[in-house]
């Protein structure tokens, strides 16, 4: 059965598909890589041209139901960000119980990420480092079904509950 990534965001510089397409060339050619939000630009078409990857796929825009198929289908989740305040697609894949690779500046990755518990923090631009921590996880059943495990445990406490009680004890102690 072959292994599959995604990522979900908007194709523009800041989330960083560019690199994520570069590090995608040096992974095992028998893996797919969707990436999923909106419709590719020209340049992201002709990265996957010149590169030569069959094994890549846009997905335009899809609802919470359909990107729930996706979720459920893959074997990692890949949010290789230039810069994102938070991230929140980082909470979705790990409460999909997906192992997560993202960069140094996601937010949410540095705040529920932990380096090879429940995914990796790859340094950002960095495409050979994503490579490498793209094809040891997915090369990996027993360590991708560890830090899917890990997520689902670790998700469960972020609920709306959890936040709201601590909003208001930050606020007490205003």
């Amino acid at each position: 059965m072959k292994k599959i990534a995604i990522t979900v965001g908007q194709f523009i510089h800041r989330k960083g598909f560019d690199v994520l397409l570069n590090a995608w060339s040096k992974c095992d050619k028998e893996y797919e890589l969707y990436i999923i939000g909106a419709a590719p630009t020209k340049e992201y078409l002709d990265i996957k041209e010149k590169l030569h990857m069959e094994n890549v796929h846009f997905e335009g825009f899809k609802t919470k139901e359909e990107l729930k198929c996706y979720y459920k289908a893959a074997d990692l989740f890949v949010f290789p960000t230039r810069e994102d305040i938070w991230g929140l697609v980082v909470n979705e894949a790990m409460a999909h119980g997906l192992p997560v690779i993202t960069t140094d500046k996601c937010v949410a990755g540095l705040e529920l990420i932990k380096d090879g518990e429940n995914g990796y923090i790859v340094p950002v631009e960095n495409p050979d480092e994503l490579a490498m921590r793209i094809n040891e996880l997915l090369s990996d059943d027993w360590l991708q079904e560890k830090m899917a495990k890990n997520n689902l445990q670790k998700i469960r406490r972020y609920t709306v509950e959890n936040m709201a009680i601590e909003h208001i004890r930050t606020l007490e102690n205003i």
